[in-house]
This record gives structure tokens, sequence and C-alpha cells, in this order.
């Protein structure tokens, strides 16, 4: 192969199970160019210098070729791999044999002479040893290390964490549980369940191990097709698919400098919290801080009433935060209570109208002001007309329309730019997700009053995004709209319509809103700010803070982002 062809590889590890991963990559030609050790024995290995890296991993350099972690200890694999922010890469020894049709996660390795049959599917950082022999339809979950001449019969399970013992042999459609062990020549007839240590011919338990719950944070990127089904995956199969953490809601807002990532906390093994956030340099790239997506957002979790997860996940947060220079964290929580026992430092940055959708809409009508009842009596005399649009109905006409009026609105208000989202920007994000919204209009002789595009949430309305044209507005389509979509939402068994706040608490915006619900309680939207490392915010702000420009009164975060 030529030399500059060559695929580069780097290797954390420098012990014995690191010389094997070097026959692996040396099957196919690869180059290793770095070897990486926190504890080395020796300044070279396989002839190239080992750099030292400290026990926090502050110094490992996170841009680079792939990485493959060559420790053979399931624990060590896991600790790395959720610290290090890096890319990592999959290999096999040319002797191995993997079916096409088998899935094979990044970290994983198989060495020489293994086989890897139809349909398995292989997690991340997984070690399948000389000579193993996976049949079809296995599953093996991520941290797994399946040691030489193992034999996994059809439809196996093997959970994370878990060691299989050479020359152990594990029968059809057996489960092994997270983290368990499997001894050496042991044969496994029964399911091991987690934790567990099982040995013999026939296997029999020997130990259980009383546990604690077991939490794991990981930072995932969302770069590659395959990340970005998992993540949709895990969205959909754990958090209902909440519109606001979903990838195309998330992805407008990425860009060069603010790249797309997010935690996700495991509890025993199974996800609870998980928290998009966008990673960003600072001038030279030393340091980064962290953002989260404008709009509802923060820790969003299985059971945010459990404040012990809420201590734990910003717990491991603000480690990883530690080790991996981040200076500061802005943070926009969601309405549902996910800023309990923050970290850092909370603000009541702004009222919420939420209210309560009325199980008829005789009791609904006698909720709004005399002023809501009196416009509508008004929309009707100017005959308006409703309708709402939901599901496949939402089509590219149906946006293009929403979007017309939803521009005329922002030119005359002279809105922000952030506020201009292109019509691809509506399609995508509906299409993606097309049970999630809604669109509602009102009309005049057949013609677009007002929209207002709803995002639908389980039993919860939230008003998104709306307009309203101008030559309308003494037929009141704006309000007329919103008492038909509460009718709408009575009949469709909805319990809250969220209107969202002002630009500042009690201003014309707010008081719009608050008309529809003036008896129910407003729910406030805290922001929350976190300085992780003080002498880095201090230096970095140094320059605004002395600036004749500067206004000591600012709440603007991170002051060094400011520009006077």
């Amino acid at each position: 192969m030529d030399e500059s062809n060559k695929i580069k590889v780097r290797l954390y590890g420098a012990g014995g199970h690191a010389h094997v991963i070097i026959d692996t990559l040396k099957s196919n030609g690869y180059e290793i160019t770095d070897v990486f050790d926190n504890a080395p024995k020796n300044s070279l290995f396989a002839s190239l210098k080992v750099e030292k890296i400290d026990a926090n991993f502050k110094n490992f350099p996170n841009s680079g070729s792939p990485l493959i972690i060559a420790i053979g200890n399931n624990k060590i694999r896991r600790k790395i791999a959720a610290v290090l922010d890096v890319d990592y890469i999959s290999i096999k020894h040319n002797s191995a044999i993997v079916s096409t049709s088998a899935k094979i996660g990044k970290g994983t390795v198989i060495f020489a002479g293994a086989i890897v049959q139809a349909n398995s599917n292989i997690g991340e950082h997984v070690i399948i040893n000389s000579g193993a022999n996976i049949d079809h339809d296995a599953k093996i979950e991520d941290y797994v290390h399946i040691a030489p001449q193992v034999t996994l019969c059809g439809d196996v399970y093997i959970k994370e964490g878990a060691f299989i013992g050479a020359n152990s042999v594990i029968i059809p459609q057996i489960t092994i549980g997270k983290w368990a062990t499997v001894g050496a020549g042991t044969v496994v007839l029964e399911n091991v369940p987690d934790y567990a240590t099982v040995v013999g011919n026939p296997g029999k338990i020997i130990k259980k191990k009383a546990k604690g719950k077991q939490y794991d944070l990981y930072v995932k990127k969302l770069n590659t097709v395959e990340e970005i089904n998992t993540y949709k995956e895990l969205l959909s199969n754990y958090w209902d698919n909440n519109v606001y953490y979903t990838y195309e809601y998330l992805k407008y807002y990425e860009n060069e400098h603010d790249q797309l990532r997010y935690f996700l906390l495991n509890v025993d093994g199974i996800p609870n919290t998980i928290m998009p956030f966008y990673i960003r340099d600072i001038k030279d790239k030393t340091y980064k801080d962290v953002i989260t997506p404008y709009g509802y957002g923060g820790p969003l979790c299985k059971n945010c009433d459990d404040t012990k997860i809420l201590s734990k996940f910003w717990e491991l947060a603000d480690k990883w935060y530690r080790k991996n220079n981040i200076v500061s964290e802005f943070v926009r929580f969601n309405l549902n209570g996910n800023h309990t026992n923050y970290s850092g430092e909370l603000t009541e940055t702004l009222l919420n109208v939420k209210g309560e959708v009325k199980e008829t809409d005789e009791e609904q009508w006698t909720t709004f002001s005399s002023k809501v009842r009196n416009n509508y009596r008004k929309a009707e005399k100017h005959q308006l007309t409703f309708k709402l649009y939901e599901g496949k109905a939402i089509t590219d006409s149906v946006i293009e329309n929403f979007h017309k009026v939803y521009i005329e609105t922002m030119d005359r208000n002279n809105a922000k730019d952030i506020y201009y989202f292109p019509k691809q920007y509506f399609e995508n994000l509906i299409k993606a997700n097309p049970d999630s919204f809604a669109i509602a209009k009102s009309y005049k002789d057949n013609v677009v009053a007002s929209v207002e595009l709803i995002i639908i949430n389980e039993a919860t309305l939230y008003a998104f995004l709306g307009g309203t044209r101008a030559k309308y507005f003494e037929c009141r389509p704006n309000d007329f709209l919103r008492v038909e979509i509460l009718k709408w939402a009575v009949l469709n068994n909805k319990k809250y319509y969220v209107l969202g706040g002002g630009l500042t608490n009690g201003d014309g915006l707010y008081k719009s809103k608050k008309v529809f619900f003036p008896k129910d309680e407003d729910v406030i939207f805290y922001t929350g700010r976190k300085i992780i490392n003080e002498d880095a915010y201090t230096l970095l702000s140094k320059n605004i803070i002395n600036s004749k420009k500067y206004d000591e009164n600012c709440n603007f975060f991170p002051v060094y982002r400011l520009s006077l």
C-alpha cells in the first residue's frame, strides 16, 4: 500500500493487549501515528514514542486520527470513552470473517481467526478475541470482552461490560447480564443475572454482586448518519420524540463554531437523561464553552421529579467539563422542573403563559378575559373561518402559506435575523416529525388572515411561531384563531396550552397572551449560568470588563462573548 494512502490510527494503551491490536492493524496495512498511556512502562512502544497522559486527561489531544482504546479491561475502556471527545474506528484482522449483514460499533476490535455470523449486532468498544465464534443474531452491547475461542450460539444476548472467559460456550437464546463474568471453559445453559459470576460445566452462579445504581454519562456526536439515527431512536423510544430535542430542530442552530453534541446518562445501563448542547471554541481554541439550543431545553429526564437523577447528572457533566477545558455553561431549561438541583446559578428569566385545557368549550369560554370574548364575537361578525392541519395533512402548500404570513409579520415587526427561518427549515422539521405538529389558520373570504405553528408534545400544545396579516387586524383573527385552537384541544383531550412569554415580563406581547388564561398561574422560564474555570473566565473577560463601554449591571453571559 502506498504510504500516503494508509489509514492512520492512534492508540490509547501501551500494554500487552495493545500488541495484539497492532498486529490486527498491520494485517490491514494501517499506520499507527501515536501511542498514549497514563502510566507507560517504557518511553517507546512498538518503536513509537509513548505520550504520557494526565490522570484527568487534560493534556490529551482530541483532534487527530481516529483512536482505538487498546486496553483489555472493560471498565477502563468505558471510563476513557466517556471522557475523550474523539472519533473512534472499528477494525478487524485480515483473517477474521465478518458477515456483511453484521453491524459493528465504533472502537470495536475483531482479532485474528474470529467469526461473526449473519445479523449479529456488536456494540462500541467491544473486544472479539482470537478464534471466537459469534453465531447468527447475536447482540453484544458496549464494552464487552469476548476472550479467545469463545463460542456464542445463535440469538445470544451479552449485555454491557460483561466478560466472557476463554473457551466458554453459551447455548442459544441465553442472556448474560451487565458486567457479569463467565469463567474460562464454562458452559452456560441458563441466563446469568447482572453483575454475577458463573463457572463450571454446567455453569453455576458462584457470586452475585450487591450493588447500588450505576450512573454512566456519555458525550455523543451527531455527525454521521449512524450517530444521527441512534439519537433519533433514543429520543423516540425513551422521550416521546420531544420536538425541542429533535435532530432537525437542533441542527438548524449548528455552525462551524457551534458543534452539536449531547449528554446521555444511563442508569443501570438504561437511558434516563439526555441533553443536547453546542460546544464552542473560544478565541485560540485552547478553551471552549457550552450552550444549549434556543427554546425549551436542558436535561430531559425519564423522571425529573427524582432530584437525585438531576444531581448526579450535573455532577458527572461538571466532571466532564473540567476534563475538557470547558470554561462556562449557559442552559435554557424547559418548563417541567428540570432546573431543580442545577449546579450553577439559576435566573428567573421570563414568565411564560401556560393554561389548562378544560373539559368543555363552555367551561373554557368562561376562563377567557372579556376582551377575548368580545374580539371573538367581532371575528364571527366578519365571518372568519378556521382550519387546523395536522400530520400528513400538512402539505408543502400549507407550509408555504404559513411561511408567507410568518415572514410578513417578521418584516412588519423589524424582527432580528435569528427569527427569519427559511421555508426549508419548517419543511424539514415538520416532515421528519409529522405527528408532533399542527398548523392552525384563520381565513377571511378564503384568504389566510393569521397562522400558528403548534408543537404537540403528548397532551401539551406549544404555540411555537405564528403571524397575522395587518390588513385583517380589525377582524381580530389572532384571538379567533386561539379560541378555535382551544376548541380543538378540548375535542382532542389535550391538557395544557403553552403560549410563552413576552420580550420582557408584563410587556404588550405577554399581555396579549395572558388574556387567554388570566386565572392560570404562569410558569417561570429559567436559565442557568455556570463558570467552571474561574481563572480562565476572568482572563477571557478582562478586556471587556475594563472597557469604558462596559455596563457592570449588564446581565449578559458569558461576559467574554459580549460585543461592545
